[in-house]
């Protein structure tokens, strides 16, 4: 008898572990409910603002607009040789892996992307292509689908220089 009560509490158990999964679906209505909420309000002007900032165009070359930035910055895991004067930025990343794993898709792509820290704003940028030509990485910018089949993604593909 006492085993018989020890079978039907171990599968109890096991029913009741069984019950308590969360779904792939829980989780993105989850994560939609996040991102919606992050969107209104306060946080939603903030990030209207930031969006702004990061579309607009700060220099003009050959009649085309860009977004061209001076920062200090690291190159991660490659040949300091990559790096030439102008670099085209395509993806920015909080986290290292993140950012390699985007540079690994590119360069199947056969782009010459590496992956770069910039301190000042704790942020992992890819870079897809650098140029020592600013005409060639502004038309590389403007039009970056030409050259790539992989999503750019940031609001709009933008030039960093070493200071």
């Amino acid at each position: 008898m006492k085993i018989f009560y020890n079978i039907i509490l171990i599968f109890a158990v096991a029913a009741a572990l069984w019950s308590c999964h969360s779904t792939e679906a829980n989780y993105k209505e989850s994560y939609d409910k996040a991102v919606a909420a992050s969107r209104t309000g306060e946080k939603g002007v903030l990030y209207q603002q930031d969006l702004e900032n990061r579309m607009k165009s700060n220099y003009v070359i050959n009649g085309d607009s860009i977004r061209l930035l001076h920062n200090h910055f690291n190159i991660v895991d490659d040949k300091s040789d990559l790096i030439k004067k102008y670099n085209v930025v395509v993806a920015e990343f909080k986290q290292e892996f993140n950012a390699k794993s985007y540079r690994d898709r590119l360069r199947k792509e056969c782009h010459g992307s590496f992956v770069v820290y910039i301190a000042a704003k704790k942020i992992y940028c890819v870079v897809v292509e650098s140029y020592d030509d600013l005409s060639t990485a502004a038309t590389f910018v403007n039009n970056p689908e030409k050259y790539m089949k992989i999503k750019v993604l940031v609001p709009r593909a933008w030039v960093l220089t070493k200071i």
